[in-house]
């Protein structure tokens, strides 16, 4: 019977073996030899050397890059959107960050954030819809009741943050929303009034993928939610990637690609601006999609926004 000893003893010998050969092998790889190798490292560490300075070079034409794109971009988005009320609506995993740099870009182009909600995500999950309906069961009369829950929280999330005319939300909207707080949303509502323009904020392309019904689902509340508003941009951190995204979605699905604007490099400084250009011409009656990718019309909007 082979045992645990026999199993150590080969090991050691294995084990011995190769520290002969090994010891072996830099005898006879000497003199001449060694020198050959110590030439090769030489090379290698020179090679490193330069990558590393590549690297670097590289780092700082990026900085310079995304400096250069937000002087800039600060330039042109100056005044597009003065005197606009605008709601930032945070999908499930939208990248705080980027939430930030376009409430600081609507400030810069003279608009407003009249409020900032983050979406649940157990609105997009099948397994939670008993729960969605129930919660927006007291506002049976803003949707169908064919409408799916995505749709239906799109619906009166219109009803309560939005409006395609100029005011203040009424007293029942607000409460709407309120009700709603801390359940399939978090609102944080900063002004009574009513936004014209709606820039929904995505996330990044994940591992595992967002499933295809779920995009939909993504999608179908875009679309809800715009239709109470002048406007709507869906922006998605996607410079590294793009399928699977709400973006990707929004391109391909048909009730959405004429109606909505996207934009797929949000994470970038260029992106943000682009978000607040392509909000301008979303209030203009304009639509398009704009970023790097080849399923874009343009790196953005073409100026001046008309």
């Amino acid at each position: 019977m082979i045992n645990f000893r026999y199993h150590i003893v080969s090991l050691m010998a294995v084990f011995l073996a190769l520290a002969v050969g090994i010891t072996l092998g830099v005898t006879l790889v000497s003199g001449e030899a060694n020198k050959g190798l110590a030439a090769q490292a030489e090379q290698d560490r020179r090679q490193v050397q330069t990558y590393r300075e590549q690297l670097q070079q590289l780092q700082q034409l990026d900085k310079y890059r995304d400096a250069y794109a937000s002087q800039i971009g600060n330039e042109v988005t100056a005044g597009l959107l003065v005197g606009v009320p605008v709601a930032v609506v945070a999908m499930p995993d939208a990248p705080r960050g980027v939430i930030g740099n376009v409430e600081d870009a609507v400030a810069g182009a003279g608009g407003t954030i009249a409020s900032v909600t983050n979406v649940d995500p157990q609105v997009f999950d099948p397994s939670q819809r008993q729960q969605v309906l129930a919660a927006l069961a007291p506002y049976n009369n803003e949707f169908d009741q064919n409408d799916p829950p995505a749709v239906r929280l799109g619906k009166v999330l219109a009803r309560s943050l939005l409006s395609r005319e100029v005011g203040n939300s009424d007293q029942s909207a607000i409460d709407m929303g309120n009700a709603l707080n801390g359940k399939l949303i978090n609102l944080d509502r900063r002004s009574d009034e009513a936004a014209r323009l709606v820039l929904v904020i995505t996330a990044a392309a994940s591992d595992p993928p967002l499933t295809a019904d779920t995009l939909n689902r993504h999608v179908a509340f875009d679309v809800a939610l715009a239709d109470g508003s002048q406007g709507l941009v869906v922006a998605g951190p996607n410079s590294t990637g793009i399928d699977a995204t709400d973006v990707a979605t929004v391109r391909s699905d048909v009730s959405s690609r004429d109606l909505l604007s996207t934009v797929d490099v949000v994470d970038l400084p260029s992106g943000v601006s682009t978000v607040i250009m392509a909000g301008a011409e979303q209030l203009a009656g304009g639509q398009g999609h704009y970023g790097f990718h080849n399923s874009s019309d343009a790196p953005a909007p073409q100026l001046p926004i008309k």
